[in-house]
């Protein structure tokens, strides 16, 4: 199931932006995403975002196609500032996803159904990439690191 059938109109048409209450996430635009999409867990991990304060305090929003990226490839900002574009997300699949580039060339014009595919390829790719790095550091945390005696 892709992240985006729960979004209204499956994440197919556009949404407009967030409504930012005060200019935090989880009391401005997270909050207004989730207003919005109805989404109240990782798009990555699936980690509940609201269950507990701790959980609620790790809310954040990955822009799936990076506003930088968006620009170099010639994306319009009203696709890719629009909450289509935008996934509710732990701040540790967040930081495992940042700095994210396509393979893609810039063109003149972007349509919807071409934003839409990009999106969806690139939402495909991180959620891959996010979680080998979620391993990784699974295993790291496994091991107890700060457990082992110090080395002097």
């Amino acid at each position: 199931m892709n992240v985006f059938d729960r979004y209204p109109s499956g994440g197919r048409t556009l949404l407009g932006k967030p409504r930012n209450l005060t200019g935090a996430c989880r009391t401005g635009y997270g909050l207004g995403l989730q207003l919005l999409t109805g989404e109240t867990s990782c798009a990555y991990c699936g980690v509940s975002l609201v269950d507990t304060y701790h959980h609620w305090l790790l809310m954040s929003i990955d822009h799936l196609v990076p506003s930088g990226e968006a620009r170099r490839v010639g994306i319009a900002p009203q696709f890719s500032e629009d909450a289509i574009n935008l996934v509710l997300c732990c701040a540790g699949c967040n930081g495992f996803g940042n700095r994210y580039r396509t393979t893609i060339e810039p063109r003149p014009i972007w349509s919807l159904e071409q934003f839409l595919s990009l999106r969806d390829q690139v939402f495909e790719d991180r959620f891959a990439r996010i979680a080998g790095r979620r391993a990784v550091e699974m295993a790291f945390f496994e091991s107890k690191p700060w457990a082992r005696a110090a080395i002097r």
